[in-house]
């Protein structure tokens, strides 16, 4: 069964992993639960949370190819769950937005790649701005072009269901008025928050499911999606957490959080990865 978006305000029932350990399902519910999300088992309808320590293994890529998409979530501090990706999580599985209601978020219709990369732009000066390091602006840029690039060339498909720009990236500069992409941005708490949005609701989880399979080993473009493999991997490896909500034939929502520090070898920090596909 798809996962459904939650009642607003209503608690959340999530079903956790029969790898996790009591000691470990202690420390997560305190966290979870001021977001409302109840952890206990029992029912099979509810989406599955693994508890990992952030670090993807071909493993994780099985559980994401469960009906529904296990919700990777990282451990950090304590072994605990942080209070921003149990809020992320939460306003993923209730249909809200998942930038942070509170931050100054900036929006822009795009529908070219030149206007893609000013807005990468734009939310990089944003970052330096707030006092975030060179690098975070330079990951956050390139977060901003390869989720803008994807919403645009990759999501637009025609009367047929047959994509209209994605085997064509290399050519296509523009798109038309009707498959235009929303990209929003803000800066909070320490972190960019990105956010790109199409209006078809295509996007599987499959090729997130080879960027994970994939991930520690040499990278390689992934041409069967429209080449946007290589780019899936960019978002993970600039990316504290990813969470993707998916409408099928009306929306894909795909939000990062990146950290706005300097810290070496970005790939290798902790990443939760929450893949949502909702129905009804």
């Amino acid at each position: 069964m798809d996962t459904v978006a939650a009642v607003k305000d209503a608690p959340l029932k999530l079903t956790p992993d029969t790898t996790l350990t009591p000691e470990a399902l202690e420390k997560a519910s305190g966290v979870l639960a001021r977001d409302g999300l109840l952890l206990g088992r029992g029912d099979d309808a509810a989406p599955r949370l693994v508890l990992f320590d952030g670090r993807f293994t071909p493993a994780h890529a099985e559980l994401l190819e469960r009906r529904p998409p296990a919700l990777l979530l990282a451990t950090r501090e304590g072994g605990q769950p942080s209070a921003w990706e149990a809020r992320l999580l939460s306003a993923l599985l209730r249909g809200e937005p998942m930038i942070p209601q509170e931050a100054a978020t900036s929006v822009a219709w795009l529908g070219s790649v030149a206007e893609v990369t000013a807005v990468g732009e734009r939310a990089a000066e944003a970052v330096l701005q707030a006092g975030g390091s060179k690098g975070a602006a330079s990951r956050v840029a390139d977060v901003v072009h390869e989720i803008g690039v994807n919403a645009l060339l990759d999501a637009p498909v025609d009367g047929s269901g047959e994509p209209k720009y994605a085997h064509r990236r290399g050519q296509v500069q523009s798109v038309a008025e009707e498959d235009r992409c929303l990209v929003s941005w803000a800066v909070a708490d320490g972190r960019a928050w990105l956010e790109a949005t199409d209006r078809f609701g295509r996007l599987s989880v499959s090729p997130l499911v080879r960027v994970v399979k994939a991930w520690g080993e040499k990278a390689q473009v992934d041409a069967s999606g429209g080449g946007a493999g290589l780019g899936l991997r960019r978002i993970l490896e600039h990316s504290d957490a990813v969470a993707v909500r998916v409408s099928p034939g009306k929306r894909t929502q795909f939000a990062c959080g990146v950290d706005l520090g300097d810290a070496r070898r970005r790939a290798a920090q902790p990443k939760s990865l929450l893949f949502c596909l909702e129905r009804g």
